[in-house]
C-alpha cells in the first residue's frame, strides 16, 4: 500500500472537509500562513469560542487535537463540521483533526479499536483493528489518529499501551495497525520516537530521563523502521531526555535526535508530543519550545497539555503561534526551516 495509500489518504482529507489547499498554491505563503499551519491546538470545552474560530479562519491553526472533554455522547461530528467550516470560510487548508485512539486505556471515543494493543496478537488482527478504527474515526470527521504506539514494553509507564515486549512483535503488530489506518484513509502517527520503552516517568507529569544505552534504544527502533518502510505519514517525537543520544534537551527539541529519525529514511511530517507539560516546561516555556522544535526539524508543534488531567485554554497555542511568527521575522528561526516545515504539513493536505 505504502505511498499510493498515503496519496489516497490526502485526497480523502481534502474531499471530506470540502476545503481546498489554497496557501502557496499560486503565490508564496506569508510568514503568518506558514507558522499557522504548524500549530496543533487544543480547544477548551465543547463549544468553540468566537476567538478560536477566528483563529482558524485567519490561518493561525493548522490542526485541532480533540479530547473526550470536547464532546458529549453525540460525538464530535457536529463540532468538527463547525471547525472545518471556519477553515473553509477563511479559504484555509483543511484542518488536521486528531485524537489519541490507541485502544485499551487510551481511547477518546468509545468505538474501535475494540482491543487493546497487547490483545492484537497477530498481524491480521492488528490490521483489521486499524481498519475498523479508521472507518470509525472517518465517520466522525476525524482524519488523524495519534497512534500506533511503537514503543517496546520494558516495564516502564508506557508498557500497558504497547503491542508487546520485543521489537519484532511491536514491529509486526504496530505496523499492521498503521496499515489498517491507511486502508481506511486516516493518517497514522508512529510514536514516541526514539522510544519510551525504558522510561520510568511520564513526560505529562515530570521531566523524564531515559537512561537506556544507545544499543538498547536503537534496537527498539525496529518498529519505527517497519512503519517508515510501510509509508507511515506522521511520527511523533518524544519529550523525554535521552543522554545516550547526545542531547540534554527533550528529544523533540534536539536537532541531533530529529536527524536520527530522518536517517532512518522518514520523509513525512514530524509532530512533537505535547509541549505544555512538565516534561518540557522543566526546560523552557511552551512558546519557546515551539520555536526550538521547528528549528530542530519538527514540522508540527502540539501546543497543548498532554492528558485530560492537564487541561489548558487556547493560551498555549496562541503563544506558540506568536512565538513562531516573531522568531521568523527576527531571523531567529530561519526562513528556509519554516518553509520546509510548512511544505511538509501541506503535503499531508493535498494530492502528492
Amino acid at each position: 500500500m505504502k505511498r499510493l495509500v498515503l496519496a489516497a489518504v490526502v485526497v480523502a482529507i481534502a474531499s471530506s472537509s470540502g476545503a481546498v489547499v489554497h496557501a502557496g498554491a499560486d503565490t508564496a505563503p506569508s510568514t503568518e500562513q506558514m507558522a499557522g499551519q504548524l500549530v496543533l491546538a487544543r480547544m477548551q470545552g465543547q463549544v468553540p469560542s468566537t476567538a478560536f474560530l477566528d483563529r482558524i479562519r485567519t490561518g493561525q491553526i493548522g490542526g485541532v487535537v480533540l479530547f473526550n472533554t470536547n464532546f458529549g455522547a453525540a460525538g464530535p461530528s457536529s463540532l468538527i463540521a463547525t471547525l472545518q467550516a471556519a477553515a473553509r470560510a477563511g479559504q484555509q487548508p483543511p484542518l488536521l483533526i486528531a485524537v489519541d485512539q490507541e485502544g485499551g486505556i487510551v481511547k477518546r471515543l468509545p468505538g474501535a479499536p475494540t482491543l487493546a494493543p497487547s490483545e492484537m496478537r497477530t498481524a491480521p488482527v492488528a490490521e483489521a483493528q486499524g481498519l475498523a478504527t479508521a472507518r470509525y474515526l472517518a465517520a466522525n470527521g476525524i482524519n488523524t489518529d495519534l497512534a500506533p504506539v511503537l514503543d517496546v514494553g520494558h516495564g516502564g509507564f508506557i508498557t500497558p499501551r504497547t503491542f508487546g515486549s520485543t521489537p519484532s512483535t511491536v514491529a509486526i503488530r504496530g505496523a499492521s495497525f498503521a496499515d489498517g489506518l491507511a486502508r481506511g484513509h486516516v493518517l497514522g502517527t508512529a510514536k514516541h520516537f526514539p522510544g519510551l520503552g525504558y522510561a520510568t516517568l511520564n513526560t505529562d507529569q515530570s521531566v523524564a530521563k531515559v537512561t537506556a544505552t544507545v544499543r538498547q534504544l536503537k534496537t527498539d527502533w525496529a518498529p519505527f523502521t517497519a512503519a517508515i518502510e510501510d509509508g507511515i505519514p506522521l511520527v511523533m517525537m518524544s519529550t523525554a531526555v535521552y543522554p545516550a543520544l547526545g542531547s540534554s534537551l527533550p528529544a523533540a527539541l534536539s536537532p541531533k535526535i530529529v536527524n536520527d529519525l530522518r536517517r532512518l529514511g522518514f520523509t513525512g511530517a514530524i509532530v512533537t508530543d505535547a509541549l505544555q507539560t512538565p516534561g518540557v516546561n522543566g526546560f523552557m516555556s511552551t512558546s519557546k519550545a515551539a520555536v526550538q522544535a521547528v528549528a530542530a526539524g519538527d514540522d508540527l508543534v502540539l501546543a497543548a497539555g498532554g492528558t485530560d488531567t492537564y487541561r489548558d485554554t487556547d493560551g498555549a497555542s496562541i503563544g506558540a503561534y506568536n512565538a513562531l511568527v516573531a522568531a521568523a521575522r527576527s531571523g531567529t528561526l530561519k526562513a528556509r526551516t519554516l518553509k520546509a516545515a510548512w511544505a511538509s504539513v501541506i503535503a499531508l493536505k493535498k494530492t502528492l
